[in-house]
């Protein structure tokens, strides 16, 4: 065939044909092709391939949700007696792995407040397996001080990994800041368009092998479906998310001079308490804010069932904007003392800017506010 096509096949095969025996065996002992694809698939290893160039890593390993590629991460790297220290405001699944779960497998967590730089220091000189970090936070978008962090942690021998959805490879560099193995929750910003379930984690040789071989074992493995439409998201990836942290400044700063709205949480603006941390780590904002109505959760909810154009959903990312409130979905497996301590307030919205025209936001965020 004298053309090629410009798009990737997708490649739903489970098993794979040999001519020789020899060439089997040389597959299973060396992995120099493919043979079943819970280890690997063409589909699949040519995203991860795209991903980790764009982030500046060795190698990528897919993953069947963004919670696969966090659980089999930590799960690779630790083991009885192990000691991991996370910032307090990590994703709802991931706080309840590290607190719930490790635990039972005699894994010591210890969770301290993202912004207190200081006091994660303190944990880590006593000493950790693991550091793992989440920033931008979910749903208060805080900007965790990755470079010092990962220093002192590496001091220790620790290893140092870091959730980067919120900000996506286009607004942070983990590499840049000392992070050893960087997750993303492929069914927010990589996939960009609300279709798919995936997850990635990105990391050099040295840790690659490990969280290959756990992936194998633990299951969790992306499939060629989901490894092709992922494919498709990151080659607009960066034109969506310059949109995306356009739209997110402009609505924030509306919101930030409306008179029913106690609070805005985005970076991007000066009275953000991580503000010169953002400018000093990121290369944008995102697309991500949170905002507390001037109401209790009666009225809150009233204004999210009066927004026309920004539609009630969990999730985020996606080229459509979607709002939720954090108490009620993405947050509602926490105890109210937790909420508390993580700031999740019963007014508090969480939302997720699109590219759509941005004055369409603006008004329908404008209508639904004059209805509280």
């Amino acid at each position: 065939m004298k053309g090629k096509p410009v798009i990737l096949p997708v490649h739903l095969t489970a098993t794979y044909k040999f001519d020789k025996s020899d060439d089997l065996i040389d597959v299973v002992q060396t992995r120099s092709g493919y043979i079943y694809s819970r280890w690997d698939n063409p589909s699949v290893v040519e995203v991860e391939n795209r991903l980790a160039a764009m982030e500046g890593y060795d190698k990528a390993l897919g993953f069947g949700s963004g919670m696969a590629a966090i659980t089999t991460a930590i799960l690779a790297n630790v083991k009885a007696g192990s000691r991991v220290i996370a910032t307090q405001e990590v994703y709802g699944g991931t706080y309840e792995f590290l607190n719930d779960i490790l635990p039972k497998l005699n894994i010591e967590t210890v969770l301290v407040n993202c912004w207190k730089t200081q006091k994660i220091i303190e944990e880590i000189e006593k000493g950790l397996s693991i550091l793992y970090l989440e920033t931008p936070t979910n749903p208060l978008l805080r900007v965790a001080d990755i470079k010092p962090l990962a220093q002192a942690a590496h001091e220790k021998g620790a290893i140092v990994m870091l959730d980067s959805t919120f900000a996506s490879p286009i607004n942070q560099h983990p590499i840049d800041l000392g992070v050893d193995i960087v997750i993303h929750s492929a069914t927010k910003y990589l996939g960009g368009h609300h279709d798919i379930t995936a997850g990635f984690v990105c990391c050099n040789h040295q840790h690659f092998d490990n969280i290959w071989t756990y992936r194998k074992i633990l299951g969790g493995v992306m499939d060629p479906m989901s490894a092709f439409l992922a494919l498709r998201g990151i080659q607009t990836l960066e034109i969506r998310i310059h949109r995306q942290n356009e739209n997110a400044m402009k609505i924030a700063v509306f919101l930030d001079q409306h008179e029913k709205i106690k609070a805005v949480n985005y970076p991007g603006l000066t009275s953000h308490p991580d503000y010169e941390i953002a400018v000093r780590q990121m290369l944008g904002f995102g697309g991500m804010l949170s905002f507390e109505v001037n109401g209790d959760f009666n009225k809150t909810k009233h204004f999210m069932d009066e927004l026309k154009v920004i539609k009630l959903a969990t999730s985020l990312g996606g080229v459509t904007s979607l709002a939720n409130q954090p108490i009620t979905n993405t947050h509602a497996a926490l105890s109210p003392e937790n909420r508390a301590k993580a700031g999740i307030s019963e007014s508090l919205v969480r939302l997720s800017v699109g590219i759509e025209q941005v004055d369409l936001l603006i008004h329908d965020l404008k209508q639904a506010l004059e209805t509280v």
